[in-house]
């Protein structure tokens, strides 16, 4: 495997009047807080986080999918992202940020 984990955060962007996209909710900035965490972190190489197109779950952005284990979040904040990396990237103990994750159903 060449990632323990694949982040992907959706940086979509639509006109104005448009279904909602989360490039204007913030997830440029959110992305590069995580890529530099990760960075400080000595994690480079093992955890990948990239930009994406529409993840096609607009409403509930900004939208991040993590693989291999296919988790769906809603990461809104700094303080979010920091949960997230801290909970899932580094613990590995996804559950304790449910609030961050998707329903199945959303």
């Amino acid at each position: 495997m060449y990632f323990d984990k694949h982040v992907f955060v959706c940086e979509n962007v639509r006109a104005e009047g448009e279904r909602p996209s989360c490039g204007p909710k913030g997830s440029p900035q959110l992305l590069a807080y995580m890529k530099k965490r990760i960075q400080e972190l000595g994690l480079k190489g093992k955890i990948r986080i990239q930009k994406s197109g529409c993840l096609d779950r607009c409403e509930l952005g900004p939208v991040q999918v993590s693989y291999p284990k296919g988790h769906w979040f809603s990461i809104k904040t700094q303080e979010d992202a920091e949960a997230f990396i801290q909970n899932h990237i580094l613990e590995n103990k996804p559950e304790a940020i449910q609030h961050l994750m998707l329903k199945d159903e959303e």
